[in-house]
């Protein structure tokens, strides 16, 4: 063989980031002058350095190659053993080269860097965060993942809780960070917390985090809530406007006697008032009880008690749902018959009145023939004069049927006491 090899370390131990030297003694064993060139093979070539590169060497010369090896400190490469080989090519003797074979032992190294996302988490009840660890070490190992607040306002759960971290890859972590108390309304609180990586032989890695927290409550809800009231009062006063029944209650005391003549009982008024319509006889009343006697008798005749009071109305024009209701609640008393209702059309509006006893209907009159004549009023008497009790309503129901204006007219009614 035209040349000879002698490693003369077979192992080499070499931590990442550093070097490490060996040398191999190569011996020319030719006759000849010959060129050797110096070759390293395996996984460790591309951070190995061969010196010198090439020699020329006399026959029986020797030369030592130094082999310095510089393995990056990177989980590219691993820990652990790495073999090699030196090839030794002769320029001579092609096929006389010769391999010189050894081992490199990687020597371990932990790093380990983690990212939080989101770092900031907004939510009600719950902070969701996911946690990834980068393994920039050369060997996989476990951790441990805690996490911590200053104030003892979370409980957490991490999921894995003790993962182990491969070499040059990322483990995702789920974390939730769920608070102590809530609250119902009000602006978000910031609570901070950590969260710890507990490397073995190192110290631990933090990353900071946060939970902004917002009321059970959102604001929005109020804002919401306000608008849609804001549009249901609109909608009341929108529909009350169409669909508007005023009716008039004219509650007042129980009526009181006052020598008022009959003939004012029937003049309007806006409240109920009482009248008497006659006095007491003057003079007896003598009746004779034929030849021989005779015999006088006084007879008193009480005049019946009178009461008025007043309906007004505002009917607004073609409003749908029939006619619009006006009434008046009879007040505590005794009770009375409506015997007559002076009827008063001042603006000549058209349509009808109706004058109702509760649900019954007592008569209809067109708004045409109400002061026709100029300023007539209209006299309606009942054929059936109703009786009228305490808490019993009397309705003037007005269907208006003028272009554009309401429609006015009034009802005065005249009521008797019954004993």
């Amino acid at each position: 063989m035209a040349v000879s090899a002698m490693l003369r370390t077979t192992e080499v131990v070499v931590a990442p980031g550093g070097a490490a030297r060996c040398h191999v003694l190569i011996r020319n064993n030719s006759a000849v002058v010959d060129q050797f060139v110096f070759a390293v093979r395996g996984d460790v070539a591309d951070w190995t350095e061969v010196k010198p590169a090439r020699a020329n060497l006399m026959p029986q010369q020797e030369v030592s190659v130094e082999l310095t090896f510089l393995p990056p400190k990177s989980s590219d490469v691993l820990a652990g053993t790495h073999p090699f080989a030196l090839q030794v090519a002769s320029r001579e003797d092609p096929n006389g080269s010769v391999v010189q074979e050894g081992v490199v032992s990687l020597d371990k190294f932990t790093e380990v860097a983690a990212s939080i996302v989101p770092v900031t988490s907004t939510a009600r009840r719950l902070g969701r965060h996911t946690l990834a660890v980068d393994n920039l070490g050369n060997h996989a190992h476990g951790v441990e993942v805690t996490a911590v607040d200053p104030d003892d306002k979370f409980t957490f759960r991490c999921r894995p809780h003790g993962p182990v971290l491969e070499p040059g890859t990322a483990t995702f972590i789920r974390v939730r960070a769920r608070p102590k108390k809530y609250f119902w309304k009000g602006p978000n609180r910031l609570l901070p917390f950590v969260v710890k990586i507990i490397v073995p032989g190192t110290e631990p890695v933090e990353v900071a985090a946060a939970l902004d927290q917002g009321p059970l409550i959102p604001r929005r809800f109020f804002w919401l809530f306000t608008l849609l009231f804001g549009l249901l009062m609109v909608l009341v006063v929108l529909v009350s406007m169409l669909l508007r029944q005023r009716p008039m209650s004219i509650a007042g005391p129980s009526p009181t006697a006052t020598s008022t003549p009959p003939s004012e009982s029937s003049s309007a008024s806006s409240a109920p008032t009482t009248t008497t319509t006659a006095a007491t006889s003057s003079s007896p009343r003598v009746t004779d009880g034929g030849a021989g006697g005779s015999g006088a008798g006084t007879q008193n005749t009480a005049a019946p008690v009178t009461s008025t009071f007043t309906v007004s109305t505002q009917a607004f024009p073609n409003v749908g749902g029939g006619p619009q209701l006006f009434s008046y609640v009879v007040p505590p008393g005794p009770r009375h018959r409506v015997t007559s209702v002076v009827l008063r059309n001042p603006a000549a509006d058209t349509g009808q009145i109706q004058i109702r006893h509760g649900s019954t209907v007592i008569g209809t009159v067109d708004l045409a023939v109400v002061d026709r004549d100029g300023g007539d009023a209209l006299t309606f008497r009942p054929d059936n004069p109703p009786l009228v009790a305490p808490g019993e309503r009397v309705t003037l129901a007005v269907s208006c049927t003028n272009r554009r204006d309401p429609c006015t007219p009034s009802g005065v009614f005249t009521a008797a006491l019954v004993r």
